[in-house]
């Protein structure tokens, strides 16, 4: 048979076993993430209705958890599929390395890949903002929610001047309640600006404090005051440029952790956290690739069929990996570790072990 058509009938098979795979773990995660949430519904205001939506809004971001070990356990079937069958040893006998039986594995997987990024980097985190608006006006109301009004902001404009603000509404270039604190090189307090307001003039290109007051300190006790109706502020940093939100950092694409790293920079604010998690967000394909790779040569051991033993082999290997991936992430992002190392340091361990483990099998 020419390898063309080998290849794509494995690649046929390989589907199969992946939207099961991927149908049963959507299935079991949202009804437990739904009855979870379905507590709510004894508070007076939650209805069926919000829950379904939740669980709605929130699906996309399971099914792109869940993809890795839909991946793992398709090529595992597949693999296990033909030796069973007798197909594996067919095709070997034939002529084929292994290796060039999985190429068309290792394809599919890319292609599901490359749609997970996707997914993750388009679709993925405005439905995370819905879902948490749903669940802070319906399900767990707070008063007066808006999504994206925060609140106590405090942010670091220059090594000596830090600027507070009592609500910050990027989405109107308006803050309130501001005050803006510069200090002397004994980091003693020399100047002061207290204002209702600071917003964003957009021909000017910088942010101006509105109806305030401007206090220089003179000594220990003596300070001089001036009022003010209007007077430019030191930042021109645009709103659509600043990263403040309350979206959790482990909810954002890689664009939106990519703006927040380069306004922490700019603001010199420690970044390390946002770095940790889009460096492991990047190597999200290889994860999946290497985890793949890892229980691939298991199942060309497997002389019968059993997809109990491929799921129980898919579950060990994918919550072995995630559990390395989850420690380096979680020491990355209290800055112990360098952010790239703790991204790409088991992607690098795994795909060493791959290499090794291919070489030894004579894969």
């Amino acid at each position: 048979m020419p390898p063309r058509l080998i290849f794509r009938y494995i690649a046929r098979k390989f589907w199969g076993p992946f939207f099961f795979a991927m149908g049963v773990f959507a299935t079991l995660v949202v009804l437990g993430d739904t009855f979870e949430k379905m507590k709510n519904l004894g508070n007076g205001i939650t209805t069926l209705g919000d829950v379904l939506s939740y669980s709605l809004v929130t699906f996309p971001n399971w099914l792109a958890t869940i993809m890795p070990v839909a991946c793992l356990l398709g090529a595992i079937s597949v693999i296990s599929e033909m030796v069973s069958n007798g197909e594996w040893t067919a095709c070997v006998a034939g002529g084929f390395a292994p290796r060039q039986l999985f190429k068309p594995i290792v394809a599919c997987i890319l292609l599901v890949c490359a749609g997970t990024m996707l997914m993750q980097e388009f679709i993925v985190p405005p439905l995370n903002v819905k879902a948490n608006y749903i669940y802070y006006t319906r399900m767990k109301p707070r008063p007066n929610y808006n999504q994206y009004l925060e609140t106590n902001v405090l942010i670091k404009i220059s090594p000596s001047q830090m600027l507070y603000a009592k609500e910050v509404d990027l989405t109107k270039g308006a803050m309130s309640d501001v005050s803006l604190d510069t200090y002397d090189d004994k980091w003693n307090i020399s100047q002061q600006i207290i204002a209702k307001q600071m917003v964003w003039d957009s021909q000017r290109q910088q942010w101006l404090f509105v109806d305030g007051l401007q206090r220089t300190f003179t000594g220990q006790t003596q300070t001089a005051e001036k009022s003010f109706q209007e007077l430019a502020s030191p930042v021109t940093i645009r709103p659509d440029q600043m990263s403040i939100g309350r979206v959790y950092e482990e909810l954002m694409g890689i664009r939106g952790l990519t703006k927040r790293i380069r306004f922490h920079k700019q603001t010199g604010i420690a970044s390390y956290s946002a770095e940790t998690l889009r460096q492991t967000k990047l190597a999200t394909p290889f994860v999946t690739l290497i985890m793949c790779l890892l229980g691939m040569p298991f199942a060309i051991s497997t002389r019968r069929k059993s997809k109990i033993l491929n799921i129980i082999a898919s579950m060990v290997i994918a919550f072995t990996f995630w559990w390395l991936l989850s420690m380096c992430s979680s020491i990355g992002q209290n800055g112990y570790i360098n952010p790239f190392v703790a991204g790409w340091g088991p992607v690098v361990l795994f795909g060493a072990v791959v290499f090794f483990e291919f070489k030894w099998l004579k894969l």
